[in-house]
């Protein structure tokens, strides 16, 4: 249960990381729309959330195997 609960966390920081970097929600959307370009933190919140989702299920699949 520990390592999904520290990819979770993991992720949660590399979240928080990505949306340090890009500074502002708009002038993302505009390089994104325009340019079909995207800022240095698009990627950490891609794997912020990844890693949260990934995190969540093997702590419940940790969970459930421990209890049976």
């Amino acid at each position: 249960m520990l390592f999904g609960i520290i990819l979770a966390i993991a992720g949660a920081g590399s979240l928080i990381y990505g949306i340090v970097l890009n500074n502002d929600i708009n002038a993302q959307m505009n390089s994104v729309i325009m340019a079909g370009k995207t800022n240095p933190g698009t990627i950490w919140i891609v794997i912020g959330i990844i890693a949260i989702i990934v995190g969540i299920i093997v702590y419940l699949m940790q969970k459930k195997n421990s209890t049976q």
